[in-house]
Formats: C-alpha cells, structure tokens, sequence
C-alpha cells in the first residue's frame, strides 16, 4: 500500500473531466481547476502544468513544478483533502516559493476549510 496521500494525475479522461466540470480559482500566480470528492479515505490528485510559452527555459519550468510539489508533499493538513486539482501557473517570471506559498495557502483557506 501506498503511504503517499498525494498522487499525481495522469489519466487523460480524469484531466478532461476536471478541465470541463470543475471549479476555477485564480491567485496572483496560479491558477486553480479543482473537483472536490466526497470519498471516505482521503487522497488528493495534483497536475502541475507550467506553460512553455510563459516560462522558456526547462531548468526554471522544473524549478517551479519542485516548488509546488514541495508544498503539498510537506504540509500535514493535506491528508485531510479529498478532491483533485489542476495548477497552472499564469505568472511571466519565474518567483520565489514564498510567493508560491501564498496563493497556495489561499487557495486551501478558501476551498478546503483548512
């Protein structure tokens, strides 16, 4: 069994029904695409997407995604949410994890209760 409580979405029908049905909120530099689940056990699916038109170089793209993964990995409240969600990120520059951390923050506050 899988300790993990966070998982990676991967299947192209999950991504095209959270892109169709789910709910929309935008921070200053992420935007959020989720579907809350009312699931007995747990688990929270994560689709980190960064633009390649945004943000050109590889090397700063993979930096980003890190930073995102980082947060959800590290914080013990997340094995409370139950739903999936899709990141964009919607900023031209490639910013600090504070930063990061705040919409992420918001974005939980608002939509998880946590």
């Amino acid at each position: 069994m899988n300790s993990k409580k966070v998982k990676m979405i991967s299947s192209k029908k999950e991504i095209k029904i959270i892109l169709e049905t789910g709910r929309h909120f935008s921070g200053k530099y992420l935007k959020f695409i989720y579907i809350k689940k009312s699931n007995l056990a747990p688990q929270l699916k994560l689709l980190i997407s960064v633009p390649k038109k945004k943000i050109k170089l590889a090397v700063d793209r993979n930096s980003i995604k890190r930073k995102i993964k980082a947060f959800y990995f590290r914080k013990k409240e997340i094995q409370k949410i139950n739903g999936n969600v899709i990141i964009i990120y919607n900023y031209l520059k490639p910013v600090k994890y504070i930063k990061l951390e705040k919409d992420m923050l918001s974005f939980q506050k608002i939509v998880f209760n946590t």
